[in-house]
């Protein structure tokens, strides 16, 4: 269910509750994740979020605003469909009267959290994984003691997939408290599931081929998230109506009536809040290297000993080099600019040898 593309029907726990949501009318605002930038609230039945600041200062939300803006252009310019990028729809100052007072709601309940009056940014939804994919993921990394209070959490449903490929040190949780927000999904988690890591690893050199050399930025803090989004039912039918009998079933086989979606699950690209624009040069590399030393660990690492971990690092530098070298091309690069994505790949490698040779001594 974690693989991509898989689906699932929208007859789950998220959809129901969207359709309940609707069908009263309820604009209840709730908060489903946080982060340094600012705190996330969504309402059932709504397919954006809302990213509010959390301080006064608001120019870090407004950089995520420019900087997710200036992504997702380069992704459909690219026709990168390999990871997505939620939509960036707008950027709402913490002065715009007339916003404030539509949506009472949300600041009611952003008041413990946010250092009201503050700023908003709102964009697409990334839709939870579903009920069944979470009932799982529960089930195998949860400790026994607490799966029925993980299962019975609300907060659970919100679940998104963070795709750690550049670390082997996965455990099953053993504390007195399990959250699906953000789980953390690490390469030996993967394999144990027979994920298709590589394939992964291909669809994140490619997106960072573009965060670098079409947007032009160093990428920093952005996280690959597995989530998912709803894709049409294709129904079995003959190529024309007419073809049928009178009076034939044409609904989905579930019989369920809004049952007209899959769930696809999904890698996605957000959190652009830190990302910083870079120079097309060994200036620029550097930026890059430095942003990709300190993120979490989703890319693959070089100089690895296990052969999982060395297939993972091959398709990501293979499908990073090919991406970029189509960037380039199309950018009309040329000269000493087309050897940058190799210096990057060299640079990454040299971060990580002197942190080898430093643990060893």
């Amino acid at each position: 269910m974690l693989s991509l593309r898989s689906q699932i029907s929208t007859s789950s726990s998220t959809a129901e509750r969207h359709a309940e949501a609707q069908a009263k009318g309820k604009t209840v605002f709730r908060k489903i994740g946080a982060g340094a930038c600012g705190s996330v609230f969504a309402q059932d039945g709504k397919s954006l979020v809302i990213k509010l600041a959390k301080s006064s200062d608001h120019t870090e939300l407004w950089n995520d605003y420019q900087m997710h803006e200036a992504i997702a252009r380069e992704f459909r310019r690219y026709i990168i469909d390999e990871a997505r990028v939620p939509e960036c729809y707008f950027f709402v100052p913490s002065d715009r009267e007339s916003f404030w007072e539509k949506h009472p709601e949300l600041l009611g309940a952003a008041k413990e959290v946010c250092n009201l009056p503050t700023a908003a940014l709102i964009t697409e939804r990334i839709m939870p994984l579903p009920s069944t994919t979470r009932e799982l993921l529960i089930d195998k990394y949860c400790a026994p003691r607490i799966q029925d209070k993980a299962h019975a959490d609300f907060a659970n449903r919100d679940c998104l997939v963070r795709v750690y490929l550049g670390s082997m040190q996965g455990k099953v949780h053993t504390g007195m408290f399990f959250s699906l927000r953000n789980f953390k999904l690490h390469l030996n988690h993967m394999m144990d599931l027979e994920l298709d890591t590589e394939a992964l690893a291909r669809r994140m050199g490619s997106a960072l081929a573009v965060l670098h050399w079409g947007a032009k930025t160093d990428a920093r803090d952005v996280e690959f998230v597995l989530g998912s989004s709803t894709e049409k039912t294709v129904a079995a039918k003959p190529i024309s109506v007419k073809d049928l009998k009178p009076c034939t079933y044409t609904g989905p086989p579930t019989d369920e009536i809004e049952d007209f979606f899959y769930r696809v699950t999904e890698l996605f690209v957000l959190d652009f809040n830190q990302v910083r624009t870079i120079t097309m040069d060994d200036e620029g590399v550097a930026m890059a290297v430095e942003a990709w030393r300190i993120n979490d660990p989703y890319y693959p690492k070089p100089l690895r000993q296990t052969a999982a971990e060395r297939n993972v690092w091959e398709a990501f530098v293979i499908s990073y080099l090919a991406a970029s070298q189509e960037v380039m091309g199309l950018e009309r690069c040329q000269g000493k600019i087309l050897a940058l994505p190799r210096k990057f790949i060299s640079g990454i490698t040299e971060v990580e040898r002197a942190k080898i040779l430093s643990r060893a001594a």
